[in-house]
């Protein structure tokens, strides 16, 4: 079978259909953002800012692979990681009173 034999498998991407899920994908996420306040800023800020370091350090040019104190900041990271998990719970109550009330 050669590459061009419609049955190869290889399909067709629906450029359409491609466009208008990206542009309901889009919509939706300015519609869940219309009424966002400050406070909805900076959350959203604060988790933004986090993905970034945490990609900077797995994937960048001084990544932690390259860092001589390692054990250090396996240390630290777990001390930031509790204060995070802290938080995390703090969050998820407040998020589930606003839910239900």
């Amino acid at each position: 079978m050669r590459h061009s034999d419609p049955g190869h498998g290889r399909r067709h991407v629906n450029w359409a259909r491609l466009r208008a899920e990206m542009d309901r994908f889009v919509d939706e996420q300015h519609a869940r953002q219309a009424d966002d306040n400050d406070a909805d800023s900076s959350a959203r800020r604060f988790a933004e800012s986090l993905e970034e370091a945490v990609l900077d350090l797995e994937l960048g040019e001084n990544g932690f692979e390259r860092a001589t104190r390692k054990a250090d900041h396996v240390e630290e990271l777990r001390r930031v990681l509790g204060i995070l998990l802290d938080i995390l719970a703090d969050w998820e109550l407040v998020a589930e009173r606003s839910r239900s009330g």
